[in-house]
């Protein structure tokens, strides 16, 4: 117990001196390095060479409307049953004896050159639309540089269907060959976009590098080589950013350049920073999303010679 006295003598001692502020220094700024996972939903894929990150968005979820693009995606495959421009159809001829005739001829012009069937329509008639795949990658570069992210997209049940598979570290891109591989191979046929010069080579180099084996055997659609063959005299290039302002109508936004790809995933190795990703990955959808809305118009009749001169005079 203190006495009045001592208590008296610590009050004055107080009083005296002056009181000091105890200040604890304050921590640096440094980054938490995190994962892919903590920002973006998706799963852990563990497959035949371990595990890759996968994430899955649907084509309603970005507030798209699914039903018209499969609906012209069917009818790829039957143009006879294709609309044309100003409402006019395919019209029926009868034979010489006034019996049905067993086929049809077009009655306008865009219908005659509707007529002119792509060769690429056989894959169509052949396979359907349900199981095709679009594929496009995401690198490091150029060889022998990785490659971290795929994106695929496929019809799923009454909508499409957005898969990424992404190697959150350059020992994981092993893993995402493999699963590559094996959804390349579900499928009847793929498609690109300058995926036959670059995308698939890129990827059966990346399996040599590994000591994997890479086969896609089925056919292969690339998209470049058919917009090259309707449309390279009348856009300024071919790029895919390109088509979609001229032929698709729609400007990007929120995405990425492509020379700074690289270096963002080289960074997410090093340091974490998943955040600064999703560019690329919005850049990789977009794509995806892109090239499944041109596939059908590279089969329409001949009307982008009128719609590509509006633009040009608007813009």
């Amino acid at each position: 117990m203190i006495s009045p006295a001592v208590r008296q003598r610590i009050g004055e001692f107080l009083r005296r001196e002056p009181r000091t502020e105890v200040r604890f220094p304050r921590p640096e700024p440094r980054i938490v390095p995190t994962s892919i996972e903590e920002i973006l939903p998706g799963g852990i894929l563990i497959g035949r060479e371990g595990p890759c990150f996968v994430h899955e968005r649907l084509y309603t979820e970005l507030n798209e409307r699914p039903m018209p693009l499969l609906r012209r995606f069917e009818q790829i495959g039957r143009p006879d049953l294709a609309e044309v421009e100003d409402g006019a159809y395919w019209e029926p001829v009868d034979g010489p004896d006034g019996s049905p005739a067993p086929h049809r001829e077009p009655r306008t012009l865009p219908e005659a050159v509707a007529a002119l069937d792509p060769p690429e329509r056989g894959l169509f008639r052949k396979f359907g639309h349900r199981r095709m795949l679009f594929l496009d990658i995401e690198t490091c570069g150029l060889q022998p540089a990785p490659v971290f992210l795929v994106g695929f997209c496929h019809i799923g049940d009454r909508n499409l269907v957005l898969r990424q598979l992404f190697a959150r570290d350059y020992a994981e891109e092993r893993s995402l060959i493999v699963e590559v591989e094996r959804i390349v191979g579900e499928h009847d046929f793929l498609i690109t976009y300058n995926g036959k010069t670059f995308d698939i080579p890129f990827l059966r180099n990346r399996a040599v590098h590994h000591r994997l084996g890479f086969e896609a055997r089925i056919p292969h659609l690339d998209l470049l080589w058919t917009v090259r063959r309707r449309w390279r005299d009348r856009l300024p290039d071919c790029r895919l950013r390109t088509l979609e302002w001229r032929v698709l109508r729609r400007l990007r936004a929120g995405d990425i350049d492509g020379a700074e790809i690289p270096g963002v995933y080289h960074e997410y190795v090093k340091h974490g920073q998943p955040h600064r990703l999703i560019p690329v990955f919005h850049h990789n959808l977009l794509d995806l999303v892109a090239m499944a809305e041109l596939l059908p118009r590279l089969f329409e009749p001949e009307t982008f010679a009128r719609d590509y001169a509006g633009v040009s005079q608007s813009s």
